[in-house]
């Protein structure tokens, strides 16, 4: 054999066992993009959620109120709820999933799941998108966050004791969890009816494939 022809079957073993390796390691029944998951996984009778369980279309995102992503995705899913929210058949579903590298998305989204809990859910989550860039790096989040608290007309010295007492650290780690059996591994992570968008999908072609579904 000469040395040419030994160096491409060392390549060639080395990328074998690479492949091998590889599939070795990756998650068994994971979400990648294009894959569907259990819909039961991505909400439950608890999430916050436009419509109802079951909706002929539902769009699930886990999100993260300090990650830039999802505060550029925001305005998009506004409109989506605008647009599809009174239809029966479609269903937006949040779910919280806060990254560990982002140190103020926890705090975040206790102040969601506490104006939540005196029904202005949506209103709050808006709010921390919109200012995302005011709060996120700040080392006292909750003063801006008992300001858009008071916006709201909030009882804020209930709100704050929620925060601060992280009330609703359960609920939030529940999402989590779920969040992680789907394998979900970056935010926002949207799914169309279990089915998992890139990472950079474009909201025209999401949009397209919502109205698609619903025409069917």
């Amino acid at each position: 054999m000469t040395k040419e022809a030994k160096i491409i079957v060392s390549i060639t073993i080395v990328v074998v066992i690479a492949i091998v390796a590889f599939m070795a390691l990756s998650p068994q029944g994971s979400a990648v993009t294009g894959s569907s998951v259990d819909l039961s996984r991505l909400a439950t009778s608890t999430s916050h959620m436009t419509g109802k369980l079951g909706a002929k279309v539902t769009v699930v995102e886990f999100g993260d109120y300090q990650c830039p992503a999802c505060g550029e995705m925001n305005p998009f899913i506004d409109q989506l709820i605008a647009t599809y929210g009174k239809n029966p058949d479609f269903n937006f579903v949040f779910r919280n999933f806060p990254l560990p590298q982002h140190p103020n998305a926890m705090i975040a989204a206790e102040a969601a799941e506490a104006a939540g809990a005196q029904g202005k859910f949506w209103e709050m989550h808006d709010l921390l998108y919109a200012n995302q860039n005011d709060w996120a790096d700040s080392t006292t989040p909750i003063n801006f966050f008992t300001q858009y608290a008071k916006q709201l007309g909030l009882n804020v010295a209930k709100f704050t004791a929620d925060v601060e007492n992280n009330t609703y650290q359960d609920f939030i780690l529940a999402d989590q969890a779920d969040g992680d059996a789907v394998d979900v591994q970056w935010t926002p992570s949207i799914f169309v009816n279990g089915e998992l968008e890139q990472p950079t999908a474009n909201p025209d072609d999401i949009k397209s494939k919502i109205d698609a579904l619903l025409s069917k």
